[in-house]
């Protein structure tokens, strides 16, 4: 698979498409490099860590 085709699947993976989308769309593509890009692109997605922030405010 060429960069500019990895490219494509990852702008389709931040536009929302499930894995099952790409597989239909993307046929000529293995579809063990298609889940490697999808979870790849949705792990880099993930890296941060959410915390909570509690904030209390007093109003007179």
């Amino acid at each position: 698979m060429k960069e500019k085709d990895k490219r494509v699947v990852e702008e389709m993976c931040a536009a929302g498409m499930s894995l099952e989308a790409l597989y239909k769309i993307f046929k000529q593509f293995e579809q063990e490099d298609l889940k490697k890009i999808y979870i790849d692109f949705h792990d880099s997605q993930n890296d941060y860590v959410e915390e909570s922030i509690n904030i209390s405010i007093n109003c007179l």
